[in-house]
């Protein structure tokens, strides 16, 4: 079993999954980025809600490596548990892990860089180490809990730990997809007129963008386990603060509503009184 206290067990599993990660986008993923047809792409649980023959494909790729080395951990797709109706409230406090092949397939759709490949390993509910790769930019970002986050720059092959500073720069991230619409009107409202606003339609280019102290904060209306668990675990171990936005309480795979990630915690405070006021 994996025990990321010990360095080379962290060593071991982060080698794995840069090398996985780029491997399923060269064989996969970045091989059919420009010549997509309208036959391999679909909607799932909205007209907005896009899924691509190669996001299926690169599930099914990293599924069938993961359990080749770690053949007693379970995995959660985004694409196995949307097709299989899996109950996320069936799962317990064993080792998970939890993957989205392509984060933000509307923008692989329409070519456009901000796409990532992303895995977290769950342990009692919670993100204990996560991985993200975004191929064409050359980045890899990695977190263990306690062992802060590293991003490796794959043009200059410098690989630093990553820490969120104070200073703001007036950019936010983010959306209010499924928010009761009453309260969502109103959030909505206050994040367009009290903030500048970005939207970059992927969680993980999103948390590469606050880790680079490039935003200075990202609000979504509703969670993952596959979105949520890499931007939980990379910002708060980049010395950041992610809440659930209406109890401030740490994320898990079985939270339920929106959630907010920050530079710190007054910041964190900050924001969810502006955007609810």
């Amino acid at each position: 079993m994996i025990n990321i206290e010990k360095k080379e067990d962290r060593k071991d599993i982060n080698d794995f999954f840069f090398n996985l990660l780029r491997k399923v986008n060269n064989k996969i993923i970045l091989k059919h980025f420009q010549n997509l047809n309208s036959e391999e792409i679909f909607t799932k649980s909205n007209e907005n809600d896009y899924v691509t023959t190669y996001d299926k494909s690169a599930e099914k790729y990293i599924i069938k490596e993961i359990n080749k080395k770690f053949t007693s951990i379970k995995v959660i797709g985004e694409e196995t548990t949307f097709i299989e109706n899996i109950d996320l409230m069936s799962f317990n406090d064993d080792y998970y892990f939890a993957i989205d092949p392509i984060d933000g397939t509307k923008n692989y759709i329409k070519k456009n860089e901000n796409f990532c490949t992303m895995v977290s390993l769950i342990f009692k509910k919670k993100p204990i180490a996560c991985f993200i790769y975004y191929p064409l930019i050359k980045k890899y970002l990695s977190s263990f809990e306690n062992f802060e986050t590293k991003l490796l720059d794959l043009k200059t092959n410098k690989n630093i730990f990553v820490n969120i500073n104070k200073d703001l720069i007036n950019l936010a991230t983010g959306g209010t997809k499924g928010i009761v619409e009453t309260k969502r009107k109103i959030i909505l409202k206050n994040f367009n007129s009290k903030f500048k606003r970005c939207f970059i339609g992927s969680a993980g280019v999103e948390t590469l963008m606050l880790a680079s102290n490039k935003v200075d904060f990202i609000f979504h209306g509703r969670v993952t386990p596959w979105d949520h668990s890499p931007m939980s675990l990379i910002i708060k171990e980049a010395g950041g603060e992610v809440l659930m936005f209406e109890d401030q309480t740490p994320f898990n795979i079985f939270a339920k509503g929106p959630i907010l990630a920050s530079r710190n915690l007054n910041h964190w405070k900050y924001v969810k009184n502006k955007l609810k006021s």
